[in-house]
């Protein structure tokens, strides 16, 4: 096998190894997004947990005012803000591990752009070889032409003249 063809096999398994490698850029970059809007779907869920809370609070307080309160009520009123609050934590912990799981999402990201990147100047570095193969070969085909047109044009000459 010639350098050439072997340079051009080479050429074309390293443009697939090429090509995989940015179908999995692709799917990182869809991964990343997904875990992004997942990110604004659990901070979302926050603030309207709070919100709701807030108006929950406000009016539980504002049925108390002017109103003789007792304990057994305020001890309702505590459990339920309590019940408001782990729930709120536990909203705030889902967007943590969803922010967790965007950043893991962005360095797979990285890491597949930096493996495509060393791909495509893989098969940049082959196709300019080949190229350069390509071109040193058609002036050699060039000149061995050129020296078969002389030889066709004087037969005469001696074989010691050549």
């Amino acid at each position: 096998m010639k350098d050439r063809d072997m340079i051009a096999r080479l050429g074309d398994l390293r443009r697939r190894r090429e090509e995989r490698a940015k179908e999995g850029v692709i799917r990182r970059h869809a991964a990343a997004h997904r875990a992004a809007k997942e990110v604004q779907v659990a901070a979302a869920a926050v603030t309207e947990h709070l919100r709701r809370t807030v108006d929950a609070e406000e009016a539980a307080f504002g049925s108390l005012v002017g109103q003789p309160v007792k304990a057994a009520s305020l001890h309702r009123l505590q459990g339920r803000f309590e019940i408001a609050a782990r729930k709120t934590e536990q909203l705030r912990e889902n967007e943590k591990i969803a922010g967790a799981a965007e950043e893991r999402r962005k360095e797979e990201l990285s890491a597949a752009r930096n493996d495509h990147r060393a791909s495509l100047k893989a098969v940049t570095k082959l196709d300019g070889l080949l190229e350069h193969l390509t071109k040193r070969s058609a002036r050699r085909r060039l000149a061995l032409s050129e020296l078969v047109e002389e030889e066709e044009r004087d037969p005469l000459r001696l074989p010691t003249e050549r």
